[in-house]
């Protein structure tokens, strides 16, 4: 699928998946020392990826982690959710786009999930009200927990593509 917002399909893909990103990042599994917290809305993040490409991934990745921190009362998380995930979406779909087999697949969490832990590990060290060093080493295990949940996104994907195969076309 070419990224083109001026087409209606894209469009409705793209918002679809940012709303399925917003809804499953709501789903907060448990809360993290400096106040963040671990969610379900890396499975639609790479979902996303996997099945309708890099842009996506970054658009819905970012902008529904984004959202779902202003909504949910965490705010000071949103400029690094929306940078963070939508460079893990852009990523992972950018890895899988022309092979969307499970070495790739995997491949594309791996370089999703290290995004993700890299990312929130500078942001919350740079940033004094996170706490600091200290602290964002803290966060670690929990951005691993949720990269490992994540990557249930690639279970569904290829659920859904084996049920549906022309999803596979989708992405590339």
């Amino acid at each position: 699928m070419k990224f083109d917002l001026n087409n209606p399909r894209t469009l409705a893909n793209t918002a679809i998946m940012t709303a399925l990103v917003l809804g499953l990042t709501f789903i907060h599994i448990m809360q993290t020392p400096t106040g963040g917290y671990i969610h379900f809305g890396d499975i639609a993040i790479y979902f996303a990826s996997f099945a309708f490409g890099p842009w996506v991934g970054l658009v819905a990745g970012g902008l529904g982690t984004g959202l779902a921190d202003m909504l949910s009362g965490y705010p000071s998380f949103a400029p690094m959710s929306l940078i963070v995930h939508g460079l893990q979406g852009f990523a992972a779909g950018w890895i899988a786009r022309k092979n969307p087999r499970p070495l790739y697949l995997a491949l594309a969490i791996l370089a999703g999930g290290a995004i993700v832990i890299a990312g929130y590990f500078v942001g919350e060290a740079a940033i004094p009200i996170f706490g600091g060093l200290t602290a964002a080493v803290g966060e670690i295990p929990g951005n691993v927990v949720q990269e490992l949940i994540g990557a249930l996104g690639a279970i569904v994907y290829t659920a859904v593509a084996d049920a549906y195969p022309r999803l596979r076309q989708a992405g590339s």
